[in-house]
């Protein structure tokens, strides 16, 4: 299996080189080091501005690369990578053409310049690969590079009863099962409004939430029991993601698995709205699956 690790010259590519350590582990994946700078002109200009230009983009690209790999190697024993150095229009045009002619796996990004202390952020980079590309997509939260654990030690993957959920429990388990680690389902309820006036009481409102909670709970029983792998599971709910987020015991060495919405087309990524917003609310790394035909296909992807 082969990861590719989108670098950059800042703490946000020091974030996905430590996800893409954590995941090279997990997986025994082989991990290649991306970097993507601008397109350089192909015919002379006065006074040679474009080859001092393009001297400039490839010192960096080396310099980035090498600093990279060099972490991987010094602080996580990992010497199995190789470099890609490509000119592209965006940068995530051209991590997806990385990964597409490598066939990667996983395409691994850190956070976003908004990012919020420890939580992960989208930016352009992120949308571009999580809107139809053919790989899953790893986001770093900001600051991974400090509280990344030597080992991943819980897959928490996000439950609604559907097929595409069924699919990334099937890849967290394949995932989980060589290493005994826990698969834990996480179902989060989020209110959308407000039933009734603060004058009739919130009875009628809290009845409506508490059904559907047992509703989810049902439907998490039913899929465990017919799972030959030990699953837990909860169902938390709030007025947002992010309260709803916060009621989950996360750990440092959790994975949060993300299944691609129904939407989208098949064996490509795509990020539904509840989904952005619970990644966004994440204060651990997320990995998006693409969308499968079978659940085997993904599963066997993820193991080889």
């Amino acid at each position: 299996m082969r990861i590719v690790v989108g670098v950059s010259p800042d703490e946000s590519g020091e974030d996905a080189v430590a996800l893409g350590a954590v995941l090279s582990r997990l997986l025994d994946a082989h991990t290649t080091l991306a970097y993507v700078h601008p397109p350089t002109i192909d015919y002379p200009s006065i006074g040679h501005v474009d080859a001092e230009w393009r001297a400039f983009l490839e010192e960096r690209a080396d310099s980035t690369l090498g600093a990279a790999a060099a972490s991987l190697a010094l602080e996580w024993d990992i010497t199995d990578t190789d470099q890609v150095v490509l000119g592209a229009a965006s940068v995530g045009h051209g991590l997806r053409t990385i990964a597409e002619e490598a066939e990667a796996s996983i395409v691994v990004l850190g956070p976003g310049s908004r990012a919020v202390d420890g939580h992960i952020a989208m930016g352009p980079i992120a949308h571009s690969l999580l809107h139809g590309g053919p790989s899953a997509v790893a986001l770093a939260p900001e600051g991974y590079r400090e509280t990344a654990p030597e080992r991943l030690a819980r897959l928490v993957v996000g439950f609604q009863d559907t097929p595409e959920a069924a699919v990334a429990v099937s890849a967290a388990v394949q995932a989980a099962r060589t290493r005994s680690l826990p698969v834990h389902l996480l179902t989060v309820v989020i209110r959308a409004t407000r039933i009734v006036g603060s004058r009739l009481g919130r009875d009628p409102e809290r009845l409506v939430m508490e059904t559907l909670v047992e509703h989810e709970q049902e439907a998490q029983r039913q899929f465990m029991a017919r799972t030959d792998y030990p699953l837990r599971g909860t169902v938390v709910q709030g007025d947002t993601a992010e309260r709803a987020m916060s009621r989950f015991d996360w750990e440092e060495t959790d994975l949060f698995v993300v299944a691609s919405s129904r939407l989208g087309a098949v064996r490509r990524v795509f990020l539904g709205d509840l989904s952005h917003k619970l990644i966004r609310a994440s204060a651990v790394p997320a990995i998006v699956l693409p969308r499968e035909v079978e659940n085997a296909e993904i599963a066997e992807a993820l193991s080889r």
